[in-house]
């Protein structure tokens, strides 16, 4: 059990200014748990996260700080990259929040 992530956010999570990733499935992860950071179907990276935090929140409710977790630089940044990603930004869609920290490497 573990995230897949974009070859794009690996930079940002090892350099932590990605601590948070938003899903519109609930990710089989838990809180407490460590995960290798899975960068393809059959491939990881040494380095680990730790999940501290999983919850849902509707898109529109994100705030400011919220969007910095995701490694955006604001939330309107994060709006066009999800919309980028999904084809859409829906303010009233209830997603999966996950927030994390770099635990370091095996």
């Amino acid at each position: 059990m573990t995230l897949l992530w974009k070859k794009e956010y690996i930079g940002k999570i090892l350099s932590g200014e990605k601590t948070a990733t938003r899903r519109r499935s609930r990710p089989m992860v838990r809180v407490g748990g460590s995960y290798l950071i899975r960068d393809g179907f059959f491939t990881h990276r040494d380095e680990r996260i730790t999940v501290d935090h999983l919850y849902t929140q509707r898109l529109g409710e994100m705030t400011e700080e919220d969007a910095r977790k995701e490694g955006a630089p604001s939330r309107e940044a994060f709006v066009g990259e999800w919309t980028r990603l999904y084809g859409s930004f829906d303010p009233e869609e209830s997603v999966w929040v996950v927030e994390f920290r770099l635990a370091g490497a095996l």
